[in-house]
């Protein structure tokens, strides 16, 4: 387990130099409903971000891209729990998945009781009582390589989340990702391991219970504050769940590498990058809806004469062998609330930010083969 978990980070370090499913933005026709108008109740329809005054000590201060706004663009797919196991039977998402997707869950899911006892547990009142007094955990920088390591008492580690900056609980954009720390990667030890038992697996066809007693699906807990987050890095595929709190996710394929600079955390780019970037219009929008639904076409076995699913997956490993420029789009992305999980692909470019001053999360690293 503990070699698993070590290489994907070593994988990280050196990375770092029909009936189409609920889009959340697409009606049952598969159009974009979000183009023309915003729904205040739907997050996935949030309006282009915006420049938002934040008061700082009584000056007023800008940041181009505020963690504290309540919307933010939603350009992947959305899906609830129960309709990807419509689509793709009771085993869950296909091994490779090529795109990321949003699963959201059921009102009345089947699970429903294991994830409201499982996030009763990682409250920051009751998650201290789930470990033997004063344990320490080990913290790393919000880097791309995650270069320093500091080890605390967890109790100590949630007094300084909720009270970051004086009080504020937020990382500022200025702040240098070694420097940042954050709780995340550095939990297999046996208490965690023991711990990370009550989590129930993502759907998906490399998470099932064979899987986790052979090691061969690796989970992370992680906790952090608001602005917070690990810069651009690309590791294998898997998932991440949003516990409690918010995560803004970013993503690009392999063969679109963003600029970043690797010694700030996520932050960084997305006040200094991301507002110069060219947002996605109509017809990226449809083109990432069709991309899953072509998919789908394939699984469900309707090739051609001479294609097979091993040729599908071909297409998708010879992408990551062509090299192009930065985009000069904005990323896909999409945040990430209580409750819902983002399949990320394997090796697409990626970087998160924590939006609550309490985030807690936990990524499954999963082991993946065609078929």
């Amino acid at each position: 387990y503990c070699g698993l978990i070590s290489l994907i980070f070593i994988v990280l370090h050196l990375a770092a130099a029909p009936h189409p499913p609920d889009t959340g933005c697409s009606d049952k026709n598969g159009e974009n409903r979000c183009v023309d108008s915003i729904d205040d109740d739907d997050p996935s329809c949030a309006p282009p971000q915006q420049i938002i005054p934040i008061t700082n000590n009584g000056n007023e201060q800008k940041w181009k891209w505020d963690p504290t706004s309540k919307y933010y663009p939603c350009n992947i797919r959305r899906i609830s729990h129960s309709e990807l196991l419509r689509l793709y039977g009771k085993e869950g998402l296909p091994n490779l998945y090529p795109y990321p997707l949003v699963i959201y869950p059921d009102a009345d899911g089947d699970n429903k009781n294991d994830k409201t006892n499982f996030a009763n547990l990682t409250t920051v009142d009751n998650l201290p009582s789930s470990f033997p007094p004063d344990f320490r955990v080990t913290l790393t920088g919000s880097d791309s390589l995650s270069t320093h390591r500091r080890t605390i008492p967890l109790t100590q580690y949630l007094h300084e989340v909720l009270v970051a900056n004086n009080g504020s609980g937020e990382t500022l954009p200025d702040q240098l990702g070694n420097e940042t720390w954050y709780l995340f990667g550095e939990t297999f030890s046996d208490e965690w391991s023991t711990f990370l038992q009550n989590y129930a697996l993502p759907p998906c066809r490399a998470c099932t219970p064979m899987h986790r007693e052979q090691s061969m699906i690796a989970l992370s807990f992680g906790i952090g504050n608001i602005g917070s987050g690990v810069q651009w890095h690309l590791h294998g595929p898997g998932f991440s769940e949003t516990i409690h709190g918010r995560k803004h996710w970013v993503l690009y394929p392999h063969e679109q590498r963003p600029d970043y600079d690797l010694n700030f955390a996520s932050r960084h780019w997305m006040e200094n990058t991301y507002p110069d970037l060219e947002d996605w219009n109509d017809d990226d929008l449809q083109d990432e809806n069709k991309s899953h639904e072509t998919f789908l076409k394939r699984w469900n076995g309707r090739f051609s004469s001479t294609e097979s699913r091993s040729d599908l997956e071909k297409r998708s490993e010879e992408a990551h062998d062509v090299e192009r420029d930065p985009s000069s789009k904005k990323p896909w992305e999409c945040t990430i609330s209580e409750g819902e999980m983002i399949y990320f692909p394997d090796q697409w470019h990626h970087a998160t930010i924590n939006l609550e001053k309490y985030t807690v999360f936990v990524s499954s690293f999963t082991t993946e083969h065609e078929g």
